[in-house]
């Protein structure tokens, strides 16, 4: 009877890490989740679908989103504790019952996030969920292959005129050397900086350098009821100077880019968009920054002092 009994709890005893890893395995598996060090993933979002999230007594879940949080519904406010700032959600349980159990649902411009929130082990806990839209890297990646494709043209017709001294290995190794050079001097730098003016939100996410060109990454916003169109986008320099204690503005410089962006941005919608240009330099007395120009409006949308150095 004593060895069935020890038999019985050694059972049990072992059955409680097997458990807790199928359950994390199992709420990894439907979130479709990246791991990037221990209780902490990326996540990408999606609007059709529940996330599930495990918190844990004495320990904070922690949501990262790419975007600021607008509206946030907890099921049940005295089972868990849910604080919003910006564009962080940080969630924590305020009971130790292991069975308690809701549903919280938040708004971003970009649309709906739903999570279904439980409590569980520390060990297999969330601690934070860094989540990112799937097209947040993707215009980006594109606009990187269209430029290297335009190079590769160039440099294959340099090569036609060699192609009689040189055979193809050396062609295709010097190309190599390129996409590698390209690919390793890539920098990225977030940024938050905002403007907003009538219901419309021009917003700069982040600046990547890849070889000698720049790409801003922005988005906009339309949370009126009427379709903002786009006329045009204009970035540059300006320069400035101090007189008399106050700034003065002593000309405009654009630079020539390239925009990737829907030109029309339906009501209650959200958009991203990329310029890119070649990469610059700026003198003490000169700020880069950004005009959009809506259709019919002569006040445009500005963001400036736009550092335009990813390193």
């Amino acid at each position: 009877m004593k060895r069935v009994t020890l038999l019985l709890i050694c059972l049990f005893i072992g059955a409680g890490p097997i458990f807790a890893g199928t359950v994390l395995e199992e709420r990894q598996a439907q979130n479709k989740r990246t791991r990037t060090s221990p209780n902490i993933y990326k996540v990408t979002a999606k609007t059709g679908v529940a996330f599930r999230i495990q918190t844990a007594v004495g320990y904070t879940t922690t949501i990262d989103l790419p975007e600021e949080a607008m509206k946030v519904f907890v099921g049940d406010a005295d089972l868990f504790k849910v604080e919003v700032y910006d564009r962080q959600v940080l969630i924590k349980p305020m009971t130790e019952f292991e069975d308690a159990r809701t549903n919280v649902t938040l708004y971003t411009p970009s649309g709906r996030l739903t999570f279904d929130v439980t409590v569980g082990s520390p060990d297999t806990a969330d601690f934070v969920l860094d989540f990112r839209y799937p097209e947040d890297d993707v215009m980006v990646q594109n606009e990187f292959k269209t430029k290297l494709e335009a190079k590769k043209a160039e440099l294959e017709t340099v090569y036609q005129e060699k192609e009689k001294k040189q055979d193809g290995f050396v062609r295709e190794l010097a190309e190599k050397k390129f996409e590698d050079g390209i690919k390793n001097g890539a920098f990225t730098k977030n940024l938050n900086k905002s403007v907003k003016r009538d219901g419309v939100k021009l917003k700069l996410l982040s600046l990547v350098e890849v070889g000698n060109m720049s790409y801003l990454r922005f988005s906009i916003s339309n949370n009126t009821t009427r379709d903002y169109a786009i006329e045009r986008i204009v970035a540059g320099k300006e320069t400035v100077r101090w007189s008399w204690f106050s700034l003065r503005k002593d000309g405009f410089a654009p630079v020539d880019t390239s925009e990737n962006i829907a030109r029309i941005i339906p009501p209650h919608s959200h958009r991203y968009g990329l310029l890119s240009f070649e990469k610059i330099s700026l003198r003490k007395n000169e700020r880069f920054l950004l005009r959009l120009f809506e259709q019919g409006n002569d006040r445009p949308l500005e963001i400036n002092k736009i550092p335009v150095e990813a390193k």
